[in-house]
């Protein structure tokens, strides 16, 4: 069972009965809660307001995914109530809410595809307990009754929703409740305006960053030249304590803070400061090192898939192809940094963050300040961008250490440069790829090994996290250490490593995947598509590396080594081909040429085309065409923007970011060393979601891991070289490979 099947077993699941379930509320609560308030608790998420209106309580982060939107949407739906008659907040830290791996968390591009048949079925619910009030009251039949706009409507009787609440409370919460069937759907499929665009543009939405506590400090930050430096001695204390507004200097074992009452007093005492810093964990760390050794290891890697003699197979094919793939450390650099407020008040702690994850902070927060994870509430706030930086909560553990030293609330914000220079990066991998052809253009065999630092191996805060409440702390930390133990021994698959790989759509007749986890103590993390923003690189550079050397046009060869039968692969190559307009053999036209890729991830596939051209050894990508099939999209607009989004997200760092260290100090500390792709250099993009008859998949992340092979197929189809590693135009200056 692969990861994503797991996670709809358990996650979707669990979702759909505490949904359903109104979680755990007993009847008698329900009525006593309708009577005393005139509301009805139609289930954990969805509440019916006296005045009619219908409050949704959505669970998970909203990092410019637009999963307020979708959730807004399906609920309206069922409701048969407008999108602008629901209200939304998102909810605080809670048991209930855990619906991924015990853990209340956003990513893996899940929230759309967890929530659409448990909030269907949950506003259906509360649809037929409002009907089966109205029918009562009225004494007729629940099939004579309808709804339309926030009303119970049967012949000329009608009642708007408010008026039921308490009736409606008296009502048995359906076993089996029906949704609407799909041709009935008038909102859900259908373009939509984003809810909370209004407050985005207008400047009154509330991100971690912009949230003011009125009692509240802040802090700034030094961290050191290192990541895990400590200062050992600090100087200047008595000048920047003199300054304005200053409260302490704090010598921490995450850096130095300077607590004032505004951010800029902070900051301007710290200039004061001068530090001595310990070596920090990586020292000696030199990145280009690295990732030779990484290249030109030979010991074999165990195996994650094995599957005929695919090295047999390789060595009897008519042609072989060896090439090796490489990817370098990447910071999330999201537009906001990293930021938290906290207060510690005793044996607890309250958090506003623009957290993914209330859970893992909970467990970061307790574990800095000794206190048990279920005394920290978190509040969740809107996030400027998340890429998997924000379920890590390195930041409101350190504010709550300061805010317990200071024994005030306190708003820590990082810096751009510590938000580079601190993170948890997505990890370098070298991976060589063996393949074979036969002489009618079949693939006879393939190998992949894998070389990649551990996601797991970095991940014990969130394993921590998942620990359910309750359990005594020496049990957990065993059980964390196990767990550590079995990735350190390759006993547990690396499942983030080769994913992409191991789960490929492709039906190779002979294919071996082998992954060994590299251990540096610099942290690593989950980064946008996770191990997919790489192996899309790797299986797609290379699947065009062998389809060269079979003769075949790349779509052509692809059909042929792909599920063709009525499969969502089917349906992106047909219609990336025809929105292309792609002729077979006539890849380059002038100074211009096209290369093409697909890959499937978080259970959706997606097809690209970009269109590249080399102008004074700078390579621009004039066009991109993509396909998605998702299953349903429940808004087909929020659909497009995370394609759009993904591509440039996955074009940024396919052409020019890196992270790079020597003696350990990362060299990257803002946008003009880590480059995000600028306005005049974003191509043209063209979408096409298909109509899908699926249940609806990932859309956050699944569009950006065929750019980077789609435009390095375009750089051989333009120049003959290939591209195999990333950044590109690193490649690229450095010469490719002829």
């Amino acid at each position: 069972m692969n990861r994503r099947t797991f996670l709809k077993a358990t996650g979707g699941a669990l979702t759909l009965a505490v949904t359903v379930g109104c979680g755990g509320n007993s009847n008698a609560h329900r009525i006593q809660h309708a009577d005393a308030t005139g509301e009805l608790l139609a289930s954990l998420y969805i509440t019916i307001k006296p005045d009619g209106r219908v409050a949704l309580t959505v669970n998970k982060a909203e990092i410019g995914q637009g999963v307020t939107t979708a959730y807004t949407t399906i609920v309206a739906e069922e409701l048969d109530v407008a999108i602008d008659h629901v209200d939304t907040a998102y909810a605080d830290s809670h048991n209930e809410m855990r619906d991924t791996f015990g853990m209340q968390i956003t990513g893996g591009s899940q929230s759309t595809a967890q929530g659409f048949g448990a909030l269907r079925h949950g506003a259906a619910a509360a649809r037929e307990m409002l009907v089966g009030a109205a029918a009562q009251q009225w004494g007729v039949a629940a099939s004579t009754c309808s709804v339309r706009d926030g009303r119970v409507v049967s012949g000329d009787k009608s009642a708007g929703f408010g008026e039921l609440t308490k009736a409606a409370a008296r009502m048995n919460v359906p076993a089996h409740p029906q949704p609407k069937a799909r041709k009935d759907y008038t909102l859900v499929g259908k373009r939509n305006d984003r809810v909370d665009a209004r407050a985005k543009a207008t400047g009154t939405a509330t991100f971690g960053i912009d949230f003011v506590h009125p009692h509240a400090v802040n802090a700034f930050v030094i961290h050191g030249p290192r990541y895990g430096a400590e200062p050992k001695r600090v100087t200047g204390e008595a000048a920047a304590k003199s300054r304005p507004g200053v409260i302490d200097v704090l010598s921490l074992p995450f850096g130095v803070v300077v607590v004032a009452n505004k951010f800029w007093q902070a900051r301007a005492a710290a200039g004061d400061l001068n530090v001595e810093w310990s070596d920090g964990d990586v020292k000696g760390l030199d990145t280009d090192a690295m990732q030779k050794a990484m290249r030109e290891y030979k010991d074999g890697t165990p195996e994650v898939i094995d599957k005929g003699h695919a090295k047999r197979a390789i060595a009897g094919a008519a042609k072989q192809v060896e090439a090796i793939y490489e990817a370098p450390y990447l910071a999330h650099a999201p537009m906001e940094p990293n930021n938290a407020t906290v207060f510690v008040d005793g044996n607890h702690a309250e958090v506003w963050a623009p957290t993914q994850s209330p859970t893992i902070t909970q467990a970061m927060v307790g574990h800095a300040v000794g206190i048990p994870p279920q005394n920290v509430t978190v509040h969740v706030l809107l996030a400027g961008g998340g890429f998997g930086r924000r379920a890590i909560a390195d930041a409101c553990a350190q504010a709550a250490l300061v805010s317990k030293a200071v024994k005030k609330p306190v708003k820590l914000t990082w810096t751009r440069e510590s938000d580079m220079t601190q993170a948890f990066y997505r990890p370098p991998y070298a991976v060589a790829a063996r393949g074979g052809v036969d002489a009618e253009g079949s693939i006879t065999g393939v190998t992949m090994e894998c070389i990649s630092q551990s996601i797991p191996l970095s991940s014990k805060p969130m394993m921590a996290g998942a620990i359910p409440p309750g359990i005594p702390a020496p049990i957990a930390g065993m059980f964390v250490d196990a767990l550590m133990a079995m990735f350190r021994s390759s006993s547990i698959p690396d499942m983030f490593s080769t994913e992409g790989m191991a789960n490929t759509k492709y039906q190779f007749a002979s294919y071996h995947v082998g992954a060994t986890p590299v251990q540096t103590k610099l942290p690593v993390a989950t980064w946008r598509s996770v191990g997919n923003s790489v192996t899309g690189f790797v299986m797609e550079s290379f699947v065009d590396e062998l389809a060269h050397a079979a003769g075949k046009d790349p779509f052509v060869f692809r059909r042929k080594h792909l599920p063709m039968n009525n499969t969502k692969q089917a349906r992106v190559l047909d219609a990336l081909e025809k929105l292309s307009n792609w002729q077979p053999g006539n890849q380059k036209a002038g100074s211009i040429a096209r290369g093409m890729a697909r890959h499937f991830s978080f259970e959706t596939e997606v097809g690209e085309v970009a269109e590249v051209e080399i102008v004074d050894n700078r390579i621009k990508v004039r066009r991109v065409f993509c396909v998605v099939d998702c299953g349903l999209a429940v808004n087909p607009d929020v659909v497009k923007a995370q394609m759009e989004g993904g591509i440039l997200f996955g074009l940024s760092a396919a052409l020019d970011q890196e992270i790079t260290l020597v003696d350990g100090v990362v060299q990257q500390t803002n946008f003009d060393t880590h480059p995000p792709l600028r306005m005049f250099e974003t191509p043209e993009i063209i979408v096409q979601v298909l109509d899908s008859p699926d249940e609806p998949t990932g859309v956050g992340e699944p569009g950006l891991p065929p750019i980077a092979p789609a435009v390095a197929n375009a750089i051989f189809a333009l120049t003959g070289k290939r591209l195999r590693r990333m950044p590109l135009q690193r490649a690229l200056n450095e010469g490719g490979a002829a």
